[in-house]
């Protein structure tokens, strides 16, 4: 039985909670490979590859020259290959983007169809690595996130199977959205379809989570993020939200305050056994009161696993 057939035979929650283990097939691998991959990758995203060579995966944002985030990607090693995990829908303008800057260097890019991405939330086994460490099992690639039981799993479609049966003793299953769900739990921020061109790295937090590195030297957009970390004051940053307004809110779009003043732009949203939960960039003084267009998402600030560096 294929992968595909195998899942499609499996029972999904839309939500959970935690510990749960998660279909991720709203991400896809990406695979960097050629004997300059990793020099190429180092000027074109805002986190650090040796640091990415040393611990085993950051996540970083590929800018556009006035600084903002195009798209987003969770950046591992394999070898001498680097695998970056993105939103499916995204694939081919990341590898399009990529591929702009590349004129004679030797690095290629494609998307990686052997590859599955599994999630795990809570009660992590003892083969996880340490937080923000990655680690290979005979499972699959693990990357631990920074500041919670979370973990991805890269694994080939060959071994999905039986590591999605071992992964699921104890755990609801779930799809997509039980992911955006860990993400959001876990303040981790990405680029999605409708949200291009609008964020600054550490406008997501990517300055706490190690998405940015202000030592690394140049890349697309450094200077304006650069200028931002040492000479400007960042007036919002993302910060999380749970709302009960039956409202599917999308990657991009404007939400206002209670004035009818745009207060921030919506990074990722989530049905969750609570209601909802999205991440919103929003504006220091907001107080999580917010409305889509006229209409009240019920909604207040909720907590992140880490702390903001706001600056007075």
């Amino acid at each position: 039985m294929s992968w595909s057939d195998f899942i499609a035979t499996q029972t999904l929650a839309d939500s959970a909670k935690a510990p749960y283990l998660s279909h991720c097939d709203h991400l896809t691998v990406i695979r960097a490979h050629g004997e300059e991959a990793g020099h190429y990758l180092q000027g074109q995203v805002s986190c650090d590859l040796r640091e990415v060579d040393k611990q085993g995966h950051r996540t970083g944002m590929h800018l556009t020259l006035k600084g903002r985030g195009l798209v987003s990607v969770r950046i591992t090693r394999d070898g001498d290959d680097y695998l970056l995990l993105c939103p499916a829908d995204l694939s081919e303008a990341v590898i399009k983007a990529l591929m702009k800057y590349r004129l004679r260097a030797k690095v290629e890019f494609n998307v990686d169809q052997d590859l599955v991405v599994l999630g795990l939330a809570g009660d992590l086994p003892a083969q996880a690595p340490n937080h923000g460490d990655s680690a290979e099992t005979d499972q699959g690639l693990w990357l631990r996130y920074p500041f919670t039981d979370h973990a991805l799993v890269i694994v080939k479609q060959s071994n999905a199977e039986q590591a999605w049966q071992s992964l699921a003793t104890g755990r609801t299953t779930t799809g997509a959205n039980g992911w955006l769900q860990a993400d959001i739990d876990a303040g981790e921020g990405m680029v999605y379809p409708g949200a291009e061109d609008l964020f600054l790295p550490q406008v997501l937090n990517y300055d706490v989570t190690a998405g940015v590195n202000f030592k690394k030297g140049c890349y697309t957009g450094q200077e304006v993020v650069a200028r931002m970390h040492f000479k400007g004051k960042l007036k919002q940053r993302m910060q999380r939200i749970n709302y009960s307004a039956d409202v599917d809110l999308t990657p991009g779009e404007t939400l206002r305050d209670s004035n009818g003043k745009a207060a921030g732009e919506v990074v990722s949203a989530a049905r969750t056994p609570q209601g909802r939960a999205a991440l919103v960039v929003l504006r220091r003084d907001t107080d999580g009161v917010l409305f889509r267009e006229e209409q009240p998402l019920e909604s207040e600030l909720g907590a992140l696993p880490y702390s903001l560096p706001w600056k007075e």
